[in-house]
């Protein structure tokens, strides 16, 4: 059995922007251009379940979702490896993962999906 990941789905507003990528600090006079419409939302949240992910939490700006190590590798075209050391004892997910090369957002996805994200454990010193 392949390890459950977690990633962010940074999703595109009306006009194709997304927030990993704004022309223009994002500031709460500019922040309501970069909120997704809810019709957006719930097309990429089916999307992403049909094609074997769980949807784990919705926000205006993205989805987080978890799955398979290897439906991740499939779905974007990628390698994920663990991060050295990245075992986290205060959770059930255990390893964290990034990807070894920039994800690749399938044609089914592409217009609604800016980017994936994996989440990087904070450190503390």
């Amino acid at each position: 059995m392949s390890d459950d990941v977690v990633a962010q789905v940074i999703l595109r507003s009306a006009d194709g922007s997304s927030v990993s990528d704004p022309d223009e600090p994002i500031t709460s006079e500019t922040v309501d251009s970069h909120r997704v419409e809810s019709h957006v939302i719930e097309r990429a949240k089916e999307a992403l379940r049909d094609l074997g992910f769980e949807v784990v939490q919705a926000s205006e700006v993205g989805l987080s979702i978890s799955g398979d190590k290897e439906r991740f590798e499939e779905v974007f075209d990628t390698t994920l490896k663990a991060r050295p050391g990245s075992t986290d004892a205060d959770t059930s997910r255990g390893q964290v993962y990034e990807a070894t090369a920039p994800v690749q957002i399938p044609e089914e996805l592409s217009s609604l999906v800016d980017d994936v994200a994996f989440p990087v454990s904070p450190e503390f010193h």
